[in-house]
Parts: C-alpha cells; structure tokens; sequence
C-alpha cells in the first residue's frame, strides 16, 4: 500500500508518500480501504511531534477516516467485510490501507457519503459532546465561541445555531469573522478591537450564557467575565499557546460552571452518550442540516502538500484527502 510516512520529528515538508507493507489485522482489529481522511491542525501537530498525545516515529499521520472493511481479526464481531465504516485512529489515516480496533469504526449510514462520514469526526463530534453533553446548550442562550473560524469553531457555530442558540463567534482577522458571518453567526468579534469583555456583555445583552474556548491566552478570563450567573465555561484547547490562570473569586461570584472537554475522555467515560451524539450528528448530516465547509480536496499524492497547507492555516474552511474510490 501507499501511504504518508513520518520516519522522525522534523518538518512537515519531511514527509513523503512511500510504499509501505499491508497492516494486519490483530484479534479485535479490521483492515479498512480508506477513501476518504479529513486533514486536521491536530495532524500537523501529532507529525511534528507538538501534539498533547505522543505517537513515536516511524507512523502514517491521519485521524479521521472513511472508507470499506477488507479484512477482519480475530474476535471481531461489530463488522464484516465489505462494510462501509468510519471512525477515529489517532494515526494511520493518510494511507490506503488502515488497521484499527474494532471499538474505533462505527457503520456509515446509507446516504451519508465518504467525505461526510469521515467529516463526522473529531471537529464535529467535539463541538457537538461540548454543546449537547458538556455545555447543556438551551435554544436561545447566549453562545460565544473563542476561535470560531478553526474547525471545531466552525462546526459549533453550525451546530449551535441548528441548536436555536445565538451565536457570538470570537476571532483574530476581518477575514475570519467574515468566514464566520458565512457559517451563521449571528455577531462575529474582533479580540483586540476595544474591550473586548465589554463587547461579549454588549453583544450578549449584558452576558453570556456558554462559552466554547478553543483558544486560551488572554481571552480566557475576559470571556469567564462576560458570563452571567451560572453561565457554563468549557475548556477544550489552548490554541494561543498559553494556559491561563483563572482567578477563582470569578467563579465564586458568578457560580460558574467551568469544565472541560477532551474526546477521548469523554468516548471512554461516556461511550453511550457518545454512541448517542455520534447518530444525532450523522442524521444532521443526512438531514442537510449541517454542511460542513470544504474548500480543498487533495489526492493521496499531494498529503504533503494538504497537510502544510491546512498547518498555515492560509484556508479557512476544511480540507480531505481523497484516497481511494468507494
């Protein structure tokens, strides 16, 4: 099979598509032919050896993915081969073939398409756990979302307003907003334009209700400010870099809710609720309620080149690896 190879840390431009052998299946696991993979900033970070989760080298990056069952281990008895799946594998998903626990694939609903399926995974999934489960999202709350143009930003300003929020999407350039505004944002603000606490007050009619915060730094404590009594605060990523410190009288005042979410966690603490959420977004998908934002497809020839692409960050929107015909 060919896949994208990472030998050892270095740059992304260090990668290269190679000849690699056929993965077997191990008692547990099946083989899927991938057609489709999603191409994350996570990947980016787990090929440079940035990620908060290490994967050792020599490994094929790829996470989200689409495709069909060809062999089973083992012991195996959620699929069969010749099942359309998709699922989550942390690493493997640039490549034509892919070997992955049983408990990792789901079965591809009959009418939601490769792409969709495999689109279906982390950003998708993590902003619907933080809204549905983690957040307990009310129609007509308050939603402000920090880093509302990246992926997971995206799919919550898609999600929440499908939800009956009011979304207010936070983020850093004109042209990120203006993406916003396109996915349905109802306000869309610049972080360093004014006060940037009295501007969420403003737009929220003096405060927020739930916040999503995929980014951290300096904006953290004054999006917590900007809440209300009660209002739910939900720690998913800390894309600025920087983890804040939070001043605890701020969640003493205002009987803040702050918690956290990470998917991993949650798929394994919470597997029904997951398994639950997971069939409510795909039947979003299949209902044409949510439409997620391509804006590149690249075949497995040009990884190297989608994977530095999406790292730039020069697109907003979402980009695939098309692999194989289904």
């Amino acid at each position: 099979m060919r896949g994208l190879y990472c030998r050892q840390f270095g740059s992304l431009s260090d990668l290269s598509v190679q000849e690699l052998a056929d993965p077997l299946p191990r008692p547990g696991q099946v083989v899927v032919s991938v057609t489709t993979a999603s191409v994350d900033y996570a990947d980016t970070l787990i090929a440079t050896g940035r990620y908060q989760i290490k994967v050792s080298p020599p490994f094929v990056p790829g996470n989200n993915f689409a495709g069909v069952v060809t062999h089973i281990g083992p012991d195996v008895t959620k699929v069969k081969v010749g099942d359309r799946v998709h699922g989550m594998a942390l690493v493997g998903a640039f490549a034509e073939k892919l070997a992955v626990d049983q408990s990792q694939v789901r079965l591809t609903p009959s009418g939601l398409s490769d792409e969709l399926a495999c689109l279906t995974g982390s950003g998708y999934r993590t902003a619907y756990d933080a809204l549905v489960s983690t957040a307990r999202i009310r129609r007509g709350e308050n939603l402000v979302v920090l880093g509302a143009s990246g992926a997971v930003g995206g799919a919550a300003i898609t999600i929440g307003k499908t939800l009956g929020a009011r979304v207010i999407a936070c983020a850093s350039t004109q042209t990120k907003l203006d993406f916003c505004k396109q996915l349905g944002a109802d306000v869309a603000i610049h972080y360093t334009t004014g006060d940037f606490k009295e501007a969420l007050k403003r737009h929220c009619n003096g405060s927020a209700d739930v916040v999503l915060d995929m980014v951290g730094g300096d904006y953290s404590e004054p999006a917590l400010r900007a809440t209300g009594y009660g209002g739910r605060f939900v720690v998913i990523g800390f894309a600025a870099g920087a983890v804040p410190r939070i001043p605890l009288n701020l969640v003493l005042l205002k009987g803040s809710i702050v918690t956290g979410y990470e998917i991993g966690a949650f798929e394994r603490r919470q597997p029904d609720q997951a398994a639950s959420n997971r069939a409510a977004l795909e039947q979003m998908f299949l209902d044409g309620q949510l439409t997620p934002p391509v804006v590149a497809r690249y075949s497995l020839d040009h990884a190297v080149e989608a994977i530095g692409a999406v790292a730039s960050r020069d697109k907003l929107g979402l980009t695939t690896l098309q692999i194989a015909t289904p």
